[in-house]
């Protein structure tokens, strides 16, 4: 498909994958267990963010090979790698991950939500990249835990909001640059290394100093960790490789999407009225 500059809208962005592993865990806490238990939590949460944001337009942008960032440290996320003997284990991620695909294939072919992705490159790249090359007049909230989009704020703090599902607020932007200090403290989350010896308050001092963080790099050792931390951190220029980001937007497939719920015996979102308002809930969007 093919965008335009699109002016003067309400934009949605949502960190696909975030949502989809929050939607892993019940409301009242604990796994979601069940075989299509993710499934129903996922799309009760999907349209429970679009009506409370309204938006004309939402994207849904997924994780392609972080090609680069591997490049540059092989452990990228290598603390994710799920390595366990566990029956109970394994059948829980096989079933997870059936799942994910069960909510991405239906999303590409039965409701009007862009779904972006490159085979290279990340979820966090394409949302910059979708601001910085069709949004950039327009009002957009990203909807993410990860504090890694404050980078985004740093710089389009005026033009980009972002919400934390988690605490249901809105995150405040830094005063100082977000990227650097991450680089400094490490992200465990990512297995990214910070810098030895440097903790936050150590981080926040130095970014607060004039002069003292050109001062640190002035050591080799200093500067080789920030640096390598910092280059996996920040967000990439996909201006290069913009030709394979690849863009599905299907049209709203009442039909299809009602006989599947029938088929996952989501028995309280199948009821006449329910349908109907979850329906109109898409109905507006562009």
């Amino acid at each position: 498909m093919t965008l335009t500059n699109l002016d003067s809208r309400k934009v949605l962005i949502i960190d696909g994958y975030n949502m989809i592993h929050r939607c892993r865990f019940q409301w009242g806490g604990g796994k979601a267990i069940g075989e299509f238990q993710i499934v129903y939590n996922f799309f009760r949460t999907l349209r429970s963010v679009i009506e409370e944001f309204s938006p004309d337009l939402v994207y849904f942008p997924l994780d392609g090979k972080p090609v680069k960032r591997l490049n540059l440290y092989s452990d990228y996320k290598g603390n994710r790698r799920i390595e366990t003997d566990d029956p109970e284990e394994i059948a829980y991620w096989d079933s997870f991950r059936r799942q994910k695909r069960i909510i991405i294939n239906s999303l590409k072919e039965n409701y009007p939500i862009i779904t972006v992705y490159h085979p290279g490159h990340e979820c966090d790249d394409l949302v910059l990249f979708l601001i910085e090359e069709y949004h950039m007049n327009d009002e957009t909230v990203i909807i993410s835990s990860d504090t890694d989009f404050i980078q985004i704020l740093n710089n389009y703090s005026d033009k980009v909001k972002l919400y934390n599902p988690v605490s249901k607020k809105y995150r405040d932007n830094t005063d100082y640059d977000y990227v650097a200090w991450k680089a400094m403290v490490g992200d465990k989350s990512d297995n990214i290394p910070g810098v030895q010896g440097i903790g936050k308050k150590t981080a926040s001092k130095i970014l607060s100093t004039d002069g003292e963080l050109q001062k640190r790099l002035e050591n080799p050792i200093f500067k080789n960790s920030f640096d390598k931390s910092y280059n996996l951190i920040r967000f990439l220029d996909l201006t290069e490789d913009e030709d394979d980001i690849e863009f599905t937007k299907a049209s709203l497939n009442f039909e299809v999407i009602k006989e599947d719920f029938s088929a996952m015996l989501f028995e309280t979102m199948l009821g006449e009225k329910y349908l109907k308002n979850y329906f109109n809930t898409f109905n507006f969007l562009t």
